[in-house]
């Protein structure tokens, strides 16, 4: 991936080194055969934490039947406010609500 990085002289290569580091061969090539060519924004871990929140409230409040605001703040941890898990709550609803979930085809 350095050399690649050398060889393209372009700085959008440059974390590309960084890849061998986590991901083993095969990974590294699926990742390639999916994603090569588009540019990808990996996103932050604290962002991921949020939505992941997000989706335990969600549980307790639409499939435990728990309060929302009750359960926001059982949820909640310093990384982020109360509002801003309330937001990714309510995108989550929307998203879901949009939705068509459809069963796997039976073999």
């Amino acid at each position: 991936m350095f050399v690649l990085f050398k060889l393209k002289d372009d700085s959008k290569y440059s974390t590309l080194s960084e890849l061998v580091y986590v991901l083993n061969k095969d990974s590294l090539f699926n990742l390639l055969s999916v994603f090569g060519g588009l540019t990808i924004t990996i996103p932050k871990i604290k962002d991921l934490q949020l939505v992941v929140s997000g989706l335990l409230v969600y549980q307790l409040v639409n499939i435990e039947g728990k309060d929302l605001t009750t359960s926001i703040k059982d949820i909640k941890t310093g990384e982020y406010t109360e509002a801003e898990l309330r937001d990714v709550y309510l995108k989550i609803c929307e998203v879901v609500s949009t939705y068509e979930f459809k069963r796997p085809k039976q073999i």
